[in-house]
């Protein structure tokens, strides 16, 4: 039988022999994260890097069934225009609350210098226009990890080649502000050291008629799954049980949550296994949502933006080849669930 128990030290992880294929059914949880990057440059820095992470994570760890990375349209459509003075840069007035509340002021500056930010406007008047390099339009990326248990989020971490690629998300700069979202069920010790203290992650329940992990009868080899991100308003409950009963059930994921960063906005997210059929988009049409974004393989954006086009649903539904990551792994269909793990 296969030892669900983490590794404990880094090396061990490093060691730790990977692929297993049975998680504890009582630990179940996602992580959703929203990440404004400060230009396009920086999103796709951050998504080549995510996708070395996702190459990784797919070879080792089958009991992360979705660990997928975007650019958003659906908040992307809300940004107009990079910041044009220093009162309006970000990552700078972030500096100058660090200052207002102690932080060594030759730290706030070294932090800058990283960034690739002047430090000597920090002290510039807040109307002072910003160097034209600095007036780029920011980017939304979401990022949205399903992990089975506490293994397979320790696990998905354990090589030299995922710690390399993400030490590259982590540089100064790429980052001008996150919120994150949590559901479902991590052990306390991944809530209290990681997602709490690290990441600010806020809880969200799981709506009635929805379900985070449901392992998919079958699947299409080499369809790779197909991952639906959607942008609605109403209650988180209202919107939920709108969605087609065909849709929910057809899926190994399907949650609904307020958005963070987005006042009576709810996100929506649903992967399928296999391509929808036409009358599976038709129906998704008379849910409580306002836009859809279709993310799979490069082979298949043909086909399905055949089928949008063909409903008419060219301003309610985008369709995007997947950027980095993945929708389903492969081996989805082959994990197997323990019985939960006493505590």
């Amino acid at each position: 039988m296969e030892q669900n128990k983490p590794a404990k030290s880094l090396q061990d992880l490093l060691n730790e022999p990977k692929g297993k294929t049975t998680y504890y059914s009582n630990q179940v949880f996602l992580i959703h994260v929203f990440w404004e990057a400060p230009s396009i440059q920086a999103a796709q820095t951050v998504l080549d890097a995510l996708r070395r992470c996702g190459q990784a994570t797919h070879r080792d760890t089958p009991c992360v069934p979705t660990y997928h990375f975007r650019i958003s349209s659906l908040d992307n459509e809300r940004i107009t225009g990079g910041p044009k003075t220093v009162g309006d840069h970000t990552q700078l007035q972030d500096s100058l609350k660090k200052l207002k509340i102690g932080v060594p002021r030759p730290a706030v500056l070294a932090d800058l210098a990283r960034r690739g930010i002047d430090p000597q406007l920090l002290d510039a008047d807040p109307d002072t226009p910003l160097p034209s390099k600095m007036q780029q339009q920011p980017v939304m990326l979401e990022f949205t990890e399903l992990y089975l248990d506490e293994r397979a989020f320790f696990e998905h971490a354990g090589s030299r080649d995922y710690l390399d690629a993400y030490g590259l998300v982590m540089q100064p700069g790429l980052l001008n502000k996150q919120a994150t979202v949590r559901i479902g069920f991590p052990t306390a010790e991944i809530t209290e050291k990681i997602l709490e203290p690290m990441l600010k992650a806020k809880h969200e329940p799981i709506p009635s008629s929805c379900h985070l992990w449901r392992a998919p009868v079958s699947t299409r080899a080499g369809d790779g799954g197909v991952f639906l991100s959607m942008d609605a308003t109403g209650s988180v409950d209202s919107v939920a049980s709108s969605l087609p009963r065909s849709l929910r059930e057809a899926s190994t994921t399907c949650v609904a949550f307020a958005h963070p960063l987005q006042k009576d906005r709810i996100r929506v997210l649903v992967v399928l296994p296999e391509l929808p059929s036409i009358e599976a988009l038709q129906v998704l049409s008379g849910a409580l949502v306002d836009r859809v974004e279709v993310h799979c393989q490069e082979k298949h954006v043909e086909v399905i933006g055949q089928m949008i086009m063909s409903l008419q649903l060219n301003d309610f539904v985008a369709i995007r080849a997947t950027q980095s990551g993945y929708a389903l792994h492969e081996k989805a269909q082959s994990v197997t669930e323990l019985a939960p793990e006493s505590t």
